[in-house]
Order: structure tokens, then C-alpha cells, then sequence
């Protein structure tokens, strides 16, 4: 399935709903409305959608929210999909709060990887990071059953919201020698209508390099396409992989200063059913009235291929103006 830039399409993000126990600055407002557990789509109503993807050749999904555990039917959609198998990788996105009780029945549900949202490593500023207290200790527990749970890999996501001391950097840094994790490092986005902040890729990656002591070792991905024998990271997403001299990965994700537009592989389906087809533009379709009014699978991947064909080239970079919904109610 290709768009009409000719790129292919083959990852999907999905967004089960629009609640969450944390507020995270770049992400969402301290209130969290009460509606966002209502109207909720069914799995069964999720399986008309991503069946018509999986006839079209999507090879990946990812659960995302606001909170994916948040969900009420999580364990019926996952059951529902591994039975159909019809993708190759079943990932999610979570904040690590509730994983530590569920990591190993998701996996054994068929979840094959999970990323954990990680934006600190003290107890002060991971409060500041979530907007809640006390829930640095929940989700290191998290990391650590996730790690026990026998997932394919688990990656660490941490949002630069400006630039770090050497000090913060060095913390991390000790992290990762203990855990035998991937971890990513995400450039701040004008979600809520502020400038853009920076570090840049190139600033982030000359301030690794110089703290590491030599230089970052570029690491392949083997999810979109065939990898070499050189080392290799299983992923379908826009990250950027290197090796740090001491051996651990790490990933960048920085579309604002190092856009990835013209290799962009994936849509994203938001909580309340619409097709979204860029992160950072507001362009969206309506799929969920199509599916309660009947629209079955063949007939609606055929609209998805119609709608596709509206992608933009690329999005505006930092002078972008903050798009209409709210990183929240995106599942960015």
C-alpha cells in the first residue's frame, strides 16, 4: 500500500483510548476529561478497521493512548488478534505505571515488544515530567517485569524538553548499563502551541559523543527492511540507531530538526476512529461512522487507499503551528 508519494505504507499506530494517569507537559492538560472513557470502540469494531489494513499489507501495529492499559478490552483484543495473526509485530506504547501485574499475560497474549515512557530518572524531576508524585517506583517495577516478561525487546522513551546537563546525561547513562534496554530519545514537539525548544539532533548527538568519550556507532533496523550482518535493531518506527562506545543502543527521534518525512511508513488511528494521516498536520477521516453503518473489510480498505492518496509531502519543521488536537487525543 503506497500513498501518493510513493511510500509505503506498512505501520500502524492505534490509539485505544484518550485517558491517562499521568500528565506529562508536552502531552496533555491536567484535567482529564471525563468523556475519554466513553465511546470507546469495540474490539470487534478495531478488527473490521485493522483487517481492512492487514488486507492492504500493514506488517505492523502499535497500541498507544493516552494509556493503552487504561483500555477495558485490551486482554479481548489482543486474544482476538492473536488469533488472526495477521501482523508480523504487535507492539505498545505505555507509561510503565500498571505494567509490572499485567507484562506477562500481555506477552503471552501475543504483545511481542513494549516502549516505556521514561522522561527522568530522579524522584523530583520524574514528578515534574508526569505532573503526579510517587510513581517513579511503579514504573521502574514496570521496566523491570516488562524485562522479566520475555517480550522481544523492550525500549525506553525519554522526551528532550530542553537540554540536559552533562550530570542528568551521566544518569542515564548508569541506567543503561543495568538494563539490557534500547533507549530513545525523543525531540520536544510544539504540541501546546510553545516554540519549539530544542536540542537539535546534531546538538544531542555531539553531547553524547563527548560524554561517551568517542563515537556513536550507526545500527541498522531490521523491521522495514532486509538488515546486513552488521548489528541490528528489530523496529518499524522513524528512530535513528546508534551504539554508544560501551556497547549499549540507543535510538534519536527528532522529526522537527531531522525530518523523516520523505520515509514515513505509518498512520495513526486515534481512540474516537479517525484515520490520521500525519502526526504533525490535521488531516484526518472519519472511519468508525463507515464501520457502524455496516462497511465491511474489503469495502473500506478501499476508501483507506482513496483517503491515503491525501497525504502532504512533509510537514512545516519548528515553524509549524501547534496542531488542532492535542498530542493526548493523537496517541503521538
Amino acid at each position: 500500500m503506497q500513498d501518493n508519494w510513493q511510500r509505503t505504507i506498512e505501520y500502524v499506530r492505534l490509539s485505544l483510548t484518550e485517558a491517562c494517569n499521568f500528565c506529562c507537559p508536552y502531552c496533555r492538560p491536567e484535567a482529564i476529561a471525563p468523556e475519554s472513557q466513553t465511546n470507546l470502540l469495540s474490539p470487534d469494531e478495531w478488527l473490521v478497521v485493522l483487517g481492512a489494513f492487514h488486507k492492504l499489507g500493514v506488517r505492523a501495529l502499535r497500541l498507544t493512548g493516552g494509556e493503552p492499559l487504561l483500555y477495558p478490552k485490551l486482554d479481548e483484543l489482543l486474544h482476538k488478534l492473536q488469533a488472526r495473526q495477521w501482523f508480523e509485530d504487535v507492539s505498545m506504547t505505555t507509561n510503565g505505571s500498571l505494567l509490572a501485574k499485567r507484562a506477562k499475560e500481555l506477552q503471552q497474549l501475543g504483545l511481542n515488544r513494549v516502549n516505556i515512557s521514561f522522561d527522568a530518572v530522579d524522584e523530583l524531576t520524574f514528578d515534574i515530567r508526569t505532573g503526579r508524585t510517587g510513581q517513579l517506583p511503579d514504573v521502574m517495577e514496570g521496566i523491570e517485569a516488562a524485562l522479566a516478561a520475555g517480550f522481544t525487546s523492550v525500549k525506553i522513551n525519554t522526551v528532550l524538553m530542553e537540554p540536559m546537563s552533562d550530570d542528568m546525561v551521566r544518569s542515564l547513562l548508569a541506567y543503561m548499563e543495568k538494563w539490557p534496554v534500547i533507549w530513545r530519545f525523543i525531540e520536544y514537539m510544539p504540541f501546546q502551541g510553545d516554540a519549539f525548544r530544542g536540542p537539535t539532533f546534531e546538538e544531542w548527538q555531539a553531547q553524547l559523543t563527548r560524554i561517551c568519550g568517542g563515537p556513536l556507532i550507526p545500527v541498522e533496523k531490521n523491521g522495514a527492511k532486509k538488515s546486513s550482518k552488521r548489528k541490528s535493531v528489530k523496529g518499524f518506527g522513524p528512530a535513528t540507531y546508534y551504539a554508544l562506545p560501551q556497547g549499549p543502543v540507543v535510538g534519536f527521534i527528532f522529526p522537527m530538526s531531522h525530518s523523516y518525512c520523505h520515509e514515513c511508513n505509518r498512520v495513526r488511528l486515534t481512540s474516537d476512529g479517525r484515520l490520521r494521516l500525519c502526526l504533525l498536520r490535521d488531516d484526518e477521516a472519519d472511519l468508525v461512522s463507515l464501520v457502524r453503518k455496516g462497511m465491511g473489510v474489503d469495502e473500506l480498505a478501499d476508501h483507506i487507499v482513496s483517503v491515503l492518496q491525501l497525504r502532504r509531502e512533509q510537514h512545516e519543521g519548528p515553524e509549524m503551528a501547534a496542531p488542532k488536537r492535542e498530542m493526548w487525543r493523537i496517541g503521538g
